[in-house]
């Protein structure tokens, strides 16, 4: 054994600080303003945030003191895309052993950390369950959450695995991947040198944009094993569930491809990475589901146009058949003119009643039946019902002080422009 084995440490150096991030996918869309409402009356309330350019929701989980010696604090940031990630901060400065045989802090923290997150934003302690209970979408709409739907199912959830980033000592091996502050990536775990809040929010932005997009990658792929499900059965919401959740992917690949970092290299950390798997694999995925429902929808199409060949046979003979009728009529109260010339006013008010009454009773009919349908009235309620929503959410927005008042005006010009369409379909739909 020589010197320097005698002068090597036993245990491994203690980090000053550690941070694990755990990356969340609750839904499609999430009003803030509304699910901050709902979460600050078991979580208390939130901080307003820009990340990344983005609105965010931060609010305190919990905080205290592991093992009554190491501080930590659990935090959750929410954006308005529905995704969002749970943060770890454990500060382990002044303690001296190896951490990764001493305290079994992290997956016990941090997974009842994100569940229990999950059930106070969902309202239920069985979010599985809520997939397939009737009227859940309904219930989460009004918390303020638009949950994804895959062939009309229900989907949310968070990725698995974590992002571990441990501060103030640097391994021996690994691969330097930054410089100022020195970060060595090994075996998935990122080690900074010294404490640096730039490289850290760019760690974190990185570690939310690798969840999200492998929580899209998941998302194509059960679109393409639904496919048989989708195809089999003409539901139109699922074509719009298909192209609402095409746009936010598209939105979303868009949105990262401009991700710039100081700190990271970006490019060299791209090759192999979630978002390079997810932007090659969008467009071929995308546009080979769009050609099964192009199929689905011509088929569509040849039912619709066969249908309206079939009314349109029928109101022919509706016509013919009006038409003979008048004429008919015509030679009746031409014979009865005929024989008493003395009540010609009279057959002139028949004969006119014979050929107005029937064109008045087709569209009174008509005018009943569409007034009458049960589709337009489930439409007209579901429009009233996101009207009044929405009109409360403006009333309670324009007097809240606990929104800043950057939030507050984009929050207020975004909900009064959803307002304002959802006024206008419903006026075109009373006025139909």
């Amino acid at each position: 054994m020589g010197i320097f084995d005698l002068l090597k440490e036993k245990e491994t150096p203690t980090p000053k600080r550690i941070l694990e991030l755990a990356v969340f996918s609750l839904g499609s869309e999430a009003d803030l303003y509304c699910i901050s409402q709902h979460l600050s009356v078991g979580l208390g309330t939130p901080a307003w945030e820009r990340f990344a350019g983005r609105r965010s929701l931060v609010f305190l989980l919990d905080e205290g003191s592991l093992a009554a010696q190491i501080p930590y604090k659990l935090t959750v940031r929410l954006f308005e895309d529905g995704g969002g990630f749970v943060k770890l901060d454990l500060d382990l400065s002044g303690h001296a052993f190896d951490v990764e045989s001493g305290v079994l802090w992290r997956r016990r923290e941090l997974s009842s950390a994100l569940a229990r997150f999950l059930e106070t934003a969902l309202s239920t302690r069985d979010p599985e369950g809520l997939k397939y209970a009737p009227g859940a979408a309904e219930a989460l709409a009004r918390l303020g959450i638009v949950p994804e739907r895959i062939a009309g199912e229900l989907d949310f959830g968070f990725t698995p695995g974590s992002t571990l980033i441990k501060i103030g000592v640097l391994p021996k091996g690994g691969e330097k991947i930054a410089s100022g502050p020195d970060t060595v990536l090994l075996d998935g775990i990122y080690h900074l040198e010294s404490e640096d809040e730039a490289a850290l929010g760019e760690i974190e932005r990185w570690s939310y944009r690798e969840g999200a997009s492998a929580w899209h990658r998941f998302s194509l792929r059960r679109w393409l094993e639904r496919m048989d499900d989708v195809r089999a059965s003409l539901n139109r919401a699922h074509l719009r569930d298909f192209a609402r959740f095409l746009r936010r992917v598209n939105r979303f690949i868009i949105r990262e491809r401009h991700f710039e970092a100081s700190h990271l290299p970006v490019p060299y950390l791209e090759v192999g990475s979630e978002f390079f798997l997810l932007a090659e694999d969008f467009d071929p995925t995308s546009r080979r589901l769009a050609e099964l429902f192009s199929v689905r929808q011509e088929e569509a199409v040849d039912v619709a146009l066969s249908e309206l060949r079939r009314l349109s046979g029928k109101q022919e003979r509706l016509f013919v058949a009006w038409v003979a009728l008048v004429a008919a009529a015509g030679v009746f109260l031409g014979v009865l003119q005929l024989l008493y010339p003395q009540a010609s006013w009279l057959w002139m008010i028949g004969a006119g009643a014979l050929i107005i009454f029937p064109l008045g009773a087709y569209y009174l009919w008509a005018f009943l039946r569409r007034r009458s349908d049960p589709k337009r009235a489930a439409r007209l309620a579901e429009l009233k019902r996101r009207q009044e929503i929405l009109s409360e959410s403006v009333s309670r927005l324009e007097g809240d002080q606990g929104v800043p008042e950057e939030f507050r005006e984009e929050l207020l010009t975004r909900t009064r422009r959803e307002l304002a369409r959802i006024e206008r379909l419903r006026s075109e739909e009373e006025g139909a």
